[in-house]
């Protein structure tokens, strides 16, 4: 059985750097179930711990590392970087708008909602 996070964070994030840096390019991503495989992590659903180590990674290392629907990967273009800063752009979008809906849905909706004095959305 493999070692948990606790156990092995600095070999962990060693091994995660290196997988990392081993896939550069959208072209040649690598999957968060990959990156738990190679742990030998006891991971399921959408892989947590794993997410949390490439963050990590990226952020005190400086890594440019993305992210899409195949994986992890080092941004090697300029066009990748701007491929992905749209990504996350139209994702930010996305969730405004839905905090926008959930909100006015909340004001029109028939059922009584709890209000809050210390609170000011509805």
């Amino acid at each position: 059985m493999g070692k948990n996070y606790c156990d092995m964070s600095d070999d962990a994030r060693e091994l995660v750097k290196e997988l990392l840096l081993d896939h550069r390019g959208a072209d040649n991503p690598i999957s968060s179930r990959e990156i738990s495989e190679h742990l030998e992590a006891q991971e399921v659903g959408s892989f947590p711990k794993t997410r949390m180590l490439v963050r990590d990674i990226m952020l005190e290392e400086q890594i440019p590392i993305a992210s899409s629907n195949n994986g992890y990967y080092v941004i090697e273009t300029e066009e990748e970087l701007q491929d992905y800063i749209d990504q996350l752009e139209s994702r930010i979008l996305g969730i405004s708008e839905r905090k926008f809906e959930v909100r006015r849905a909340a004001n029109e909706w028939d059922s009584e909602i709890e209000t809050d004095d210390d609170l000011d959305l509805l």
